[in-house]
């Protein structure tokens, strides 16, 4: 679809009518040898329970376990993978935190900048021409910036259609207008200072100042984009996906929020108001309002193998895959600007830190990966040497490649699986 069409208004999900920004030179751009364009990562905190989710044969013509029955439909569109995971990483709760970056804060205290995550490091690459360069949803703990530091998600749909929709008045324009200036000049100040520090410094000390720097540097990029898009128009859309209709009641409490978080994404993506999104559900020992469940969710992971606790979390566990598919569902009827499902041009990661919550294990992860233009409708086992299985950034070096980030390496990766699913 032309730029031309792109400006008039378009009818997407539910009767949803939007705008395109009408700034080509703001719009979100990817490198020319790009096959995909968009990244989507969905994190469930403590995984899935891997009985459930990993066929026991490989190739293409698996039995479906229990968990990926509600994908049956998209069997073509995903691949699953087993026995990747982050060498190095220790167990417990906090390996949920290593997903996107395989590493654990308290090896990196001399490098912080080592704990920078997949989906940051793409909103770098592949995110600076859209408004937000990634957009974190749902519970936090895997985006992890340039400067080591942990960054805050939107888990409220209302907030993040209004983010994402709704223009701010002009005094509040003006207000962030002048904000952005003095904090602008306060940056000045800090490299002038630096600068001068530097000259007098031993190397150590240097070391610090330069990673100091490159979180300033970061929080003066943010800076810097934001002033850009003051002005430029929010899409529109309406509100009907977060207050439904009149037979369609919406619940914006979690878990019931789920779809309409899946509908927002979609939205985000469609109307290229960032490349880059993750979704993360939420740890924690929340009693889910669902039949049949009696115990928090925490406390059902460890199940201990117990058939009655088994059940309860395999209802949760089931109810993210439902909504998984409803989401890949809506990819492939959702087109691009150029008139292309999403889910073609939309590398979709599914997948978590823990591989087995019951025993904290962060071995074998459970990933799962899904459209933007890859080989997909397989099952993936790899060989494990003692402890360790193949490197899950050896997966990412190619999600990377495959969007057109001329790169080898990132972070623990030895390879690439470009022989399975380039």
């Amino acid at each position: 679809m032309r730029m031309t069409n792109r400006r008039h208004f378009l009818r997407g999900l539910g009767g949803v009518c939007f705008a395109l920004p009408a700034f080509e030179s703001l719009q979100g751009a990817e490198p020319k040898a790009s096959k995909a364009k968009r990244f989507v990562c969905v994190a469930p905190n403590y995984g899935m329970h891997p009985s459930g989710f990993f066929p026991k044969k490989t190739g293409t013509d698996y039995v479906m376990p229990k968990l990926l029955k509600p994908l049956e439909n998209h069997r073509a569109d995903f691949s699953v993978f087993n026995n990747l995971d982050h060498p190095g990483v220790g167990g417990g709760h906090g390996c949920s935190n290593t997903f996107l970056n395989g590493m654990e804060l308290k090896d990196t205290k001399d490098q912080p900048q080592r704990l920078h995550s997949l989906d940051l490091f793409l909103g770098e690459q592949i995110g600076q021409r859209t408004r937000f360069p990634t957009l974190r949803l749902g519970a936090g703990g895997i985006s992890w910036s340039r400067a080591g530091i942990i960054l805050p998600t939107d888990g409220s749909p209302t907030k993040v259609f209004a983010k994402l929709f709704l223009e701010d008045n002009p005094k509040l324009k003006a207000s962030q207008r002048k904000f952005l200036d003095e904090d602008g000049s306060i940056l000045d100040v800090v490299h002038e200072d630096a600068k001068r520090l530097g000259a007098r410094m031993a190397k150590t000390d240097q070391a610090k100042l330069d990673e100091y720097l490159t979180a300033v540097r970061e929080v003066e990029r943010k800076l810097q984009r934001q002033a850009k898009w003051i002005d430029v128009p929010k899409p529109k859309a309406s509100d009907e996906v977060i207050r439904g209709n009149d037979e369609v009641v919406v619940d914006l409490n979690y878990p019931y929020n789920t779809p309409v978080m899946y509908d927002l994404m979609v939205l985000a993506l469609q109307t290229q108001s960032t490349n880059v999104i993750t979704f993360g559900h939420p740890g924690g020992n929340r009693l889910f309002p669902f039949d049949g469940i009696e115990l928090g969710y925490h406390s059902l992971t460890h199940h201990g193998k117990r058939p009655d606790l088994l059940r309860q979390l395999t209802i949760i566990e089931l109810y993210y895959t439902h909504q998984f598919a409803r989401f890949l569902d809506r990819m492939k009827e959702t087109k691009d600007a150029d008139g292309r499902p999403l889910l073609d041009s939309t590398v979709v990661l599914f997948g978590s830190g823990m591989g087995n919550a019951s025993s904290h294990s962060s071995r074998n992860l459970p990933i799962l990966l899904a459209g933007g233009g890859l080989k997909t409708g397989e099952h993936h086992r790899f060989k494990r040497s003692g402890r360790d299985g193949r490197p899950l950034c050896d997966l990412f070096v190619s999600i990377l490649q495959q969007l057109g980030v001329e790169t080898d390496r990132f972070s623990t990766s030895k390879g690439n699986l470009n022989h399975l699913i380039a």
